[in-house]
């Protein structure tokens, strides 16, 4: 019995360390580090398991560099009011995210800000984004009662 529950325990704690590894964007990205480039969207794809956004970098040296950004999942997306039209080919985007970790055009997304000065988040959730949006949820209840 107590052999049993010792390989359960090991394969759940495997289990646990694999999952979180596939999932962790530290295997992507550099996620003490953010940037911040400015670019035209060129295709928005709101998906699973992570939303896409394909946009153009024009660089110091005069050259379009195709990036890549990835955020949440759509299903969370679409609870903060995320739709598949809130970014379109042609928008200008500001774009804070972290870096890849090979150096790539690619990054993970935290916020995004349009021409007109709209904000959008909803890279992978950290811990700051969470808590405000806690914080938002408290207050639009508390406005309720």
């Amino acid at each position: 019995m107590k052999i049993r529950l010792a390989a359960a325990l090991i394969a759940c704690t495997l289990f646990y360390a694999l999952a979180y590894a596939h999932h962790s964007p530290e295997s992507h990205y550099l996620v003490d580090r953010l940037i911040t480039v400015t670019g035209v969207v060129t295709k928005f794809r709101l998906i699973n398991p992570h939303a896409r956004i394909y946009f153009d970098v024009t660089g110091a040296d005069g050259e379009i560099q195709h990036w890549f950004a990835e955020g949440n999942a759509s299903a969370i997306l679409r609870r903060r009011g995320w739709d598949s039209d809130t970014l379109q080919p042609g928008d200008v985007i500001e774009i804070t995210g972290n870096p890849a970790r090979d150096g790539g055009h690619k990054m993970d997304w935290k916020l995004i800000v349009t021409e007109d000065g709209t904000e959008y988040r909803g890279g992978n959730t950290v811990g700051s984004e969470r808590d405000r949006l806690l914080d938002d949820v408290e207050r639009r209840r508390r406005a309720r009662n």
